[in-house]
């Protein structure tokens, strides 16, 4: 059971305003501002359950965290917390050359996500960027953090130089190919930048998965519809900026659950094996074939392992 006095709640959090929208069975949208910023969130489930925070990576929306995927885990009685990290969909742009951030700085935001929904101390999962993010949060707070996942993520940082991996394994070609022939030509129109979202997803998939190409053109129309934010190259800058956690990750003592696939290409798979190398009592569960991507075809099995740590270390 964890414990907070009323000051340990950080001021610059206002409490949520909540409207009920259709859009997501058992969804509940809230905007918060922080610090001048305001930020979109979503719960599902019961607000007396544990709740667990849902940290979506570089670039992606919160909704970018399946319906089906929160709706599970909210049914195996959890309270599922979903929000847009600052420059990505609902939640505000920044000008990061007169505003520029760290990852300490979106960690700062996912707290003050848990302090307008009043939910002192969760389980984080973050993917990618947000598992560095969720990685500082524990680090810097662990009293509001139950338990730690850490999904496809890493301890590096960005090389500011080559906005690829510092000190551990770079990505693999085939993606960094990819993203300099779209940098070199970036998508002008709407058709365009849905060709782009598709062929991500497709050269991040790993060897196990089978491309819905139409499911996944759907996929990447609807969040062009819910919102044309790129901040892709905020993020990037935000993680160049920001500080290893090679000495830092050795001094958690909260469960923890590394996930990676075996194929990713973008946070190569000795970056898992090194976050679970550094984390003391840490659980490293490899995902044979999955790349830089949430394995749909996985899910059930994926709910069950989170739902299974989650509970383990809810004590």
């Amino acid at each position: 059971m964890c414990t907070l006095s009323a000051n340990t709640l950080h001021l610059g959090a206002e409490r949520a305003a909540t409207r009920v929208l259709p859009l997501h069975t058992g969804g509940v949208e809230h905007t918060i501002t922080n610090n001048g910023l305001t930020l979109w969130c979503e719960d599902f489930g019961d607000p007396t359950d544990p709740a667990v925070l849902l940290v979506m990576g570089h670039g992606g929306q919160g909704t970018a965290w399946p319906d089906s995927f929160c709706e599970a885990l909210a049914a195996g009685g959890r309270r599922v917390v979903r929000f847009d990290n600052r420059d990505t969909g609902l939640s505000d742009s920044v000008d990061f050359a007169a505003s520029p951030y760290t990852v300490g700085d979106l960690a700062a935001d996912a707290l003050a996500v848990l302090d307008a929904l009043g939910i002192e101390c969760a389980h984080v999962v973050g993917l990618s960027m947000g598992g560095m993010i969720g990685q500082e949060m524990a680090i810097e707070h662990p009293e509001r953090v139950l338990s730690l996942t850490s999904w496809m993520s890493t301890p590096d940082v960005l090389d500011p130089a080559t906005f690829d991996w510092k000190s551990l394994p770079v990505r693999h070609a085939k993606v960094t190919e990819f993203v300099a022939r779209t940098a070199a030509c970036p998508p002008a129109t709407r058709a365009e930048r849905v060709e782009a979202g598709v062929g991500l997803i497709r050269v991040c998939a790993g060897s196990a998965t089978k491309l819905d190409e139409v499911a996944t053109r759907s996929w990447v129309e609807a969040g062009l519809d819910r919102s044309e934010k790129d901040g892709s190259l905020n993020h990037s800058l935000a993680i160049s900026r920001s500080r290893e956690r090679f000495d830092l990750l050795p001094g958690l003592s909260l469960p923890t659950l590394v996930l990676h696939g075996t194929d990713d290409g973008v946070i190569p798979f000795a970056h898992g094996e090194q976050t679970a190398r550094l984390i003391p009592g840490a659980r490293f569960v490899p995902l044979p074939g999955v790349g830089h991507e949430i394995p749909m075809a996985q899910e059930d099995f994926l709910v069950h392992v989170l739902l299974t740590h989650t509970c383990a270390s809810a004590a």
